[in-house]
């Protein structure tokens, strides 16, 4: 039987506002990197002392470890993505293209290559052994602010100011799709296990989830009334964890929001699953660690599907059907192959969505850092210089 998340740490050490979070493949340790220019290792054991790595000279903006475990890369805006072991021995090397601000750095799954996005208006890729660049991928007008690989490989998405989610073929460095929001420029972008699936944070305060075999919207949702600054799919597909004025756990295939955590006390800049998906991290400055404790789930499920009697299908792009419980705050779309994707589609799921409409209710559970049992401030872990 499933229960709500459990804080199980709250940890201390960063001077500025976390940026990024990655997991080791175990689950054993994670890494933070951070606008005060350092990166922590961090252990979920909390009697192993942690690390601080510091070999930039700006702000970090993203980090990534390894699929084998054994390396971190970290990206700047210093131009550079530093290569490192996250060890005591402190072994690091560096990798220089971007012109500017370099926003994200990703892995491929086998973690012999890198993916870069920056605020030069590119994406490039790296080959790991003897740091070789690869090719660079453009089309982006405006800052790149991430790029991701497909769990297969076979694709890169990333987003940026230009209210673009474009999608990369690695192999022949085309641009294979492009998906235009009129409103708003992303932030984030996080794969689907599955890789059929991608999601989308915007400045505009929505998380959009397309499905990439029919390239369309599938899923809307606007939860937050500001930016959404992280998101990250569950292990099982069937969550998605998103970050903003607070932190707010969807139900993917109940397509509404069922946790909102709180405690933070600014906005959540990162979050991100474990490997396993049974813990999970949140952070603005101080970084939270959770138990997630989500239901297993021994089948999975198709989002597309109609998963329930409540879930709104728009088989067609002037559909008119109207919702028959707004209770549920569902925001699902099975969409026909080839029919076309509008605004009209948003404004339908809007009606589920706005916060000005009253009758919608926010049904989700509230969990608030500050009032778990096992917290206390002056049992906070920090990192001492």
């Amino acid at each position: 039987m499933a229960s709500d998340p459990v804080l199980l740490r709250h940890l201390k050490g960063h001077r500025g506002k976390v940026t990024g979070i990655s997991f080791n493949p175990d689950g054993t340790r994670f890494v933070t990197s951070s606008s005060d220019s350092t990166a922590i290792v961090w252990n979920v054991n909390e009697q192993v002392r942690c690390m601080r790595f510091e070999a930039h000279s700006d702000i970090v903006n993203d980090i990534c470890w390894s699929p084998d475990g054994r390396i971190v890369a970290s990206a700047s805006k210093d131009r550079t993505v530093k290569i490192w072991i996250p060890s005591l021995v402190g072994n690091c090397d560096d990798f220089r293209a971007h012109t500017s601000n370099i926003r994200s750095v990703h892995f491929n799954s086998n973690g012999k290559k890198l993916v870069t996005a920056s605020d030069d208006k590119s994406v490039k890729l790296w080959r790991i052994s003897r740091k070789h660049f690869v090719s660079s991928f453009t089309g982006h007008t405006n800052w790149v602010r991430c790029a991701r690989f497909s769990p297969d490989d076979k694709l890169i998405a990333s987003c940026g100011d230009d209210k673009a989610l474009k999608l990369f073929d690695p192999n022949s460095g085309s641009c294979v799709h492009t998906f235009v929001d009129q409103k708003g420029a992303g932030n984030k972008v996080a794969w689907h296990p599955d890789g059929s699936l991608v999601a989308i944070g915007l400045d505009n305060a929505r998380v959009k989830i397309y499905d990439i075999r029919i390239r369309k919207l599938i899923q809307y949702y606007r939860i937050f009334d500001d930016p959404i600054n992280s998101l990250d799919f569950h292990a099982s597909g069937h969550y998605l964890i998103t970050g903003s004025e607070a932190v707010k756990i969807i139900d993917l295939l109940e397509g509404r929001h069922i946790y909102t955590l709180t405690g933070h006390t600014g906005p959540v800049q990162a979050v991100k699953f474990s490997n396993d998906g049974q813990l999970f991290t949140t952070a603005c400055t101080q970084i939270m660690l959770w138990k997630a404790n989500f239901a297993a789930q021994s089948e999975s499920s198709i989002l597309t599907e109609s998963n329930s009697s409540e879930i709104l299908q728009l088989q067609q792009r002037n559909s008119q059907q109207k919702p028959t419980n707004d209770s549920t705050f569902c925001k699902k779309l099975s969409y026909e192959t080839g029919a076309p994707t509008t605004d009209e589609d948003e404004e339908v799921l809007g009606r589920f969505t706005n916060k000005e409409n009253n009758h919608i209710k926010d049904t989700s559970i509230v969990v608030d850092a500050r009032q778990t049992e096992n917290f206390h401030l002056t049992d906070a872990v920090e990192v001492c210089d």
